[in-house]
């Protein structure tokens, strides 16, 4: 599978064709031998030729039906709806639609609308967490067809949030199922259109496998990593996904067929506008977190009260990025914590959900609120045995550090740096600072002495900063086939014990640092 080997037979049984053709033709085998390539090669051509023959057939079939469907669709006064799949942004890209919807059961709204809208505003969404976490995303898009020739649209995204048509629906519905044109194996795709008077249109359209012109026989097995097995095949190679419908590119034929029927009119990359204005939409995702936030804080008061609640809902981003209702609400979730935490025995297990959930909005709340809180998260982690699920909220035994000096006898607890929490604690340390330099300092060596060549690049950057801020001077690693220490030291160069927290959390800083020195660059 490694080398192609199902390929091979492509090139071998073609290679002995031709050389048993050279060997008649110059009479090293009788003429007769002529008979072999000949029936291979004319025979296989007439199959080939009978395939495309069945798709010109289905292609004209296709068309003319296509065309003489006409959807009395009015974007003013309706809502385009997708059922399942469909690209609902590749209309309001390119034709004069100035929202489209699909549905989507993972919101109570029960479907998403797709909106193009102007740079600006896909700049204002990026950089609002909240909003994200309240599910409005937005995202570029390109334009053309193959992947070498497309270009990134600079002045509009697609931007895509929870949202209910409020218009009668026209709804847009696709189903798809292999079959066969005579020879042809075919992958055909029916789309139903459905006004809301209840009329039903049909489109038809889907991909075809015709044989290519050239025979490319193979056989073999490879492995089918999905399934997962071993999957076994012979035949000849055939051009997957070649589409029905006419037209030139390569992919989404099917779309401009949906957009005729439904008189929707095409608008070229350069006159591109968004129709919607920035107030309406943003007063629309406003609306949005707010939804979102009454939800999360009706979940937050049902995990505080039944810690043991059963799959408790973990989509907190919009109180966690939301520092006033948060800090009014530290006490209550602190309660609610300590709850969780207590639980023992088999329930413990139970609890471990909503606890984890609480642990990170307290790691998410502001200093003045998370300060407040101290005694009570030190004793939480003082009561914990080895096996709490405590050690497992990374969020907040990173945070551990900003309490101080205090926190130090739970940071150097080898829990808190384990693998599967990223070495939380190795950071909560860093955020100590110096003053926990005597009790950090043979904890972080014995992790950079026995850290794997190779493996623990970024706990080694960690560790390296960790005691840089703490007044460790790192000595040399043990292992270092690399030359990891050389980079290590010249990259954070600058760490010190008059250096922010902030550089304490590596990947973030690194990154920081990167995006900085490309701006300078240019």
């Amino acid at each position: 599978m490694v080398v192609g080997a199902m390929l091979w037979s492509a090139l071998l049984i073609n290679v002995g064709m031709i050389g048993i053709a050279i060997e008649a033709v110059t009479g090293r085998v009788l003429r007769a031998w002529l008979i072999v390539p000949v029936a291979f090669y004319g025979g296989y051509l007439g199959f080939a030729a009978y395939d495309r023959h069945a798709l010109s057939a289905l292609r004209q079939s296709y068309e003319a039906g296509n065309e003489k469907v006409r959807v009395p669709f009015h974007p003013d006064r309706q809502a385009l709806v997708f059922e399942n799949g469909g690209s609902p942004s590749w209309y309001t890209q390119n034709y004069a639609l100035p929202v489209a919807y699909s549905e989507n059961a993972n919101h109570p709204e029960g479907y998403r609308s797709t909106r193009m809208v102007a740079q600006d505003v896909c700049t204002s969404v990026r950089n609002d967490i909240s909003m994200r976490a309240a599910g409005v995303k937005v995202m570029g898009f390109h334009d053309g067809d193959a992947i070498g020739g497309r270009t990134l649209e600079t002045r509009f995204c697609d931007l895509s949030m929870p949202e209910a048509p409020q218009l009668p629906q026209v709804r847009v519905g696709r189903r798809e199922a292999p079959d066969r044109e005579s020879l042809l194996p075919v992958r055909k795709v029916t789309t139903t259109i459905t006004t809301p008077e209840g009329r039903s249109f049909v489109l038809r359209g889907g991909s075809a496998s015709p044989l290519s012109w050239i025979p490319l026989p193979f056989m073999g097995c490879g492995l089918n990593s999905g399934n997962p097995s071993w999957d076994c095949d012979w035949g000849f190679w055939r051009n997957s996904f070649t589409p029905i419908l006419p037209g030139r590119t390569r992919h989404g034929r099917d779309l401009p067929a949906i957009a005729r029927a439904l008189g929707l009119k095409p608008v070229s990359i350069a006159d591109r506008s968004s129709a919607e204005l920035p107030a309406a939409l943003q007063d629309k995702m406003n609306a949005l977190k707010v939804a979102a936030l009454k939800r999360q804080l009706a979940n937050l008061d049902a995990m505080i009260a039944n810690p043991m609640m059963d799959h408790p809902d973990w989509n907190t981003g919009v109180l966690a990025n939301d520092p006033e209702t948060l800090a009014a609400r530290a006490d209550d979730i602190m309660t609610g914590l300590e709850r969780a935490a207590a639980i023992d025995g088999t329930d413990r297990y139970k609890a471990r959900e909503s606890g984890r959930i609480l642990a990170r909005l307290i790691a998410a709340l502001p200093p003045s609120g998370f300060m407040s809180l101290k005694p009570r998260i030190l004793d939480v982690y003082r009561k914990a045995d080895d096996d709490h699920w405590l050690w497992k909220t990374e969020t907040l035994i990173r945070r551990l550090g900003d309490l101080g000096v205090d926190a130090m006898p739970y940071l150097i607890r080898p829990r808190a740096s384990n693998y599967n929490v990223n070495g939380a604690g190795i950071e909560g340390m860093c955020r100590v600072g110096i003053a926990g330099h005597a009790l950090a300092a043979p904890v972080l060596l014995g992790m950079w002495n026995s850290s794997r060549d190779g493996f623990d690049r970024d706990r080694r950057a960690a560790l390296y900063v960790a005691m840089r801020r703490m007044g460790i001077v790192p000595p040399p690693l043990p292992q270092d086939k690399r030359d990891q220490f050389s980079r290590l030291r010249s990259e954070w160069s600058d760490i010190s014990p008059q250096s922010p927290p902030t550089v304490c959390a590596t990947r973030e800083e690194a990154r920081s640092r990167r995006m900085k020195a490309t701006r300078e660059r240019r």
